[in-house]
């Protein structure tokens, strides 16, 4: 009996792992985040290893996984947000450098370190008394544009 319950386990395990997801590495998540005093959402692109400032916030992204087109959509990041002396800023686009910004100290604390998971934002996103992030997407660069070639200088085919 103990075989029997030993082999179906084994079999249970190996037909899990066969419909097991398959996460690809991309360099950028776009994240979202909410400031509640206000009522504005704003979507942050943050590429891994290059942080960004929301507010009184320092995002950092770690990695970023996202599933093939072929597969239900899931997109999983590590990211590290601590907290920061607030800067104030119209948009993200006038956002200071985050690299100048001081954090995780007694004054600047950590407040979330780990795993945020598309699918479930309920479970996964930074509660902040001002403002709420969670993932939206991970996704790789846009592919370099190549200049078009002049008229002069196409191939001849025979």
């Amino acid at each position: 009996m103990r075989t029997l319950v030993s082999a179906l386990a084994l079999t249970a395990l190996v037909a899990g792992a066969a419909h097991a997801a398959t996460f690809v590495k991309k360099d950028t998540a776009t994240l979202r985040a909410l400031d509640k005093i206000t009522g504005r959402s704003t979507d942050i692109n943050v590429k891994v290893g290059e942080p960004v400032v929301f507010g009184s916030l320092k995002v950092e992204l770690q990695v970023c996984y996202q599933t093939p087109p072929e597969e239900a959509p899931e997109s999983a990041a590590f990211l590290k947000i601590a907290s920061t002396q607030p800067v104030a800023v119209e948009t993200m686009e006038a956002a200071v450098d985050a690299e100048d910004v001081e954090t995780v100290s007694e004054d600047n604390p950590e407040l979330f370190s780990g795993w945020m998971y598309a699918s479930s934002p309920g479970l996964s996103a930074l509660e902040h008394p001002v403002y709420d992030i969670w993932v939206i997407r991970c996704a790789a660069p846009d592919p370099v544009k190549l200049a078009p070639r002049p008229s002069g200088d196409e191939p001849e085919f025979e």
